[in-house]
């Protein structure tokens, strides 16, 4: 007999919701606990033995308990166990939410459409809280930059790029959302119109490159179906106008921006990373890329790494040798390559590309969009973010793409 849909179960589903609401707002202590009970019903559906067996021969599953392993192995050598012990608690999420979907049938395709559709809403509200926060610190300080980036998403302890992550997520659930039946066309174009706009507020240059690319891949769709050409035109116009006032006012997106000019990163970034130099965030990550090979080299730990419990101390260690400000304390390496490297050194960083080629050939395989611009989201974080150190990020990159690629069953050609 076939076992029934996880998400059917009504308490599956909204206990799945939960978990994204929690994760969302940032209350981590009731994340941790609702996602416990979702591993716990996941094991009483079907069985625990059944669940288990399920999961440990799901390839993807075992690509993501592969990159939760390499901490754990980290805390044989590293010499702050307890600082190792809390990543490898925080790494949990990375089997603990692959094994619920992929441990049995997860959710057959009106349970993805009602599951998208309830994340929307959900991150409309949280957007929605942000902007109500953000008009309060407006009226006691005057400054509009209260709605700008980290400020904007402070409200719910958010950084400002993972955000935008989520927000990318939603507007890939509503351009290539197929059924127009369960939510009007109009409430539809209004909440890609609104994660639009907060893409533009919450500033992330690279993810906001991203978005333009999503657009024109959906408008080049569009004249393949052959869609009324003067509607294209018109969605294609205001995307390029959006974009020329970003590019050519003056606003926090566009000083950022600004910011990448190359003679400005040759100034900031001095041979030596002196105390004086002003970093922006392109410069600063280039100095912390060169400090992890510093690391690696002193410490002839290119195999396997100094181990995530020493790689954070090594790397405050070289901002105090350099005189740097004591406020860079604590700042990652900004590259989720490269903190893998430092940390696990050679074997760990083809251990993770191994997880990173699977889940690229899921997407190939699920031929859908969604699924590719997923992963394409994910690898882009990776390059400028240590995106395996929040846990908002940990549920981004375990939950999202198995989801969109690897968790439902074919899809009718509508869907392609």
């Amino acid at each position: 007999m076939e076992r029934e849909f996880f998400l059917q179960k009504k308490q599956h589903y909204y206990l799945t919701l939960a978990v994204i609401a929690t994760t969302l707002f940032s209350w981590f202590n009731c994340n941790s606990y609702l996602i416990i009970l979702l591993v716990i019903c996941r094991l009483v559906d079907g069985g625990p033995r059944t669940a288990i067996k399920t999961a440990f021969s799901n390839k993807y599953f075992l690509a993501y308990f592969s990159v939760f392993l390499l901490e754990f192995a980290g805390l044989f050598y590293t010499h702050h166990f307890f600082t190792g012990w809390k990543h490898v608690e925080s790494k949990a999420t990375l089997v603990a939410i692959p094994f619920i979907l992929c441990a049995g049938p997860f959710t057959d395709q009106a349970g993805y459409r009602r599951l998208r559709w309830a994340y929307c809403y959900l991150l409309a509200a949280a957007c929605v809280y942000c902007l109500v926060m953000a008009c309060v610190e407006f009226h006691w300080q005057h400054d509009t930059d209260v709605f700008f980036y980290h400020s904007l998403t402070s409200a719910i302890s958010v950084n400002a790029v993972f955000f935008s992550a989520y927000v990318i997520i939603a507007i890939l659930f509503l351009l290539y959302c197929p059924d127009d039946k369960v939510v009007a066309r109009g409430i539809r174009f209004g909440l890609i119109v609104f994660f639009t706009g907060v893409m533009i507020l919450l500033s992330s240059r690279l993810l906001m490159l991203l978005l333009i690319v999503i657009f024109i891949g959906w408008l080049a769709g569009q004249f393949r179906r052959e869609m009324k050409v003067r509607k294209v035109a018109g969605i294609g116009l205001l995307v390029i106008m959006g974009a020329a006032l970003l590019a050519f006012t003056d606003n926090p997106f566009s000083r950022r921006c600004r910011d990448l000019h190359p003679e400005l990163l040759v100034r900031r970034v001095s041979p030596s990373g002196a105390a004086h130099s002003r970093f922006d965030g392109l410069s600063l990550r280039l100095l912390m890329w060169r400090y992890a090979f510093d690391i690696l080299q002193e410490h002839r730990a290119w195999a396997f790494g100094v181990s995530a419990g020493d790689s954070q101390d090594l790397l405050d260690q070289k901002y105090l040798d350099a005189g740097m400000s004591q406020g860079y304390l604590g700042y990652n390496f900004h590259n989720e390559y490269i903190e893998v490297l430092v940390r696990s050194g050679f074997l760990g960083v083809n251990v993770f590309m191994i997880c990173v080629v699977l889940l690229i050939g899921a997407a190939r395989s699920a031929a859908t969009p969604t699924a590719g611009f997923t992963i394409a989201l994910v690898l882009l974080l990776f390059l400028t973010e240590s995106a395996l150190e929040m846990q908002h990020t940990l549920f981004l990159f375990a939950f999202f793409p198995i989801l969109t690629s690897t968790a439902l069953p074919p899809r009718p050609s509508s869907d392609r």
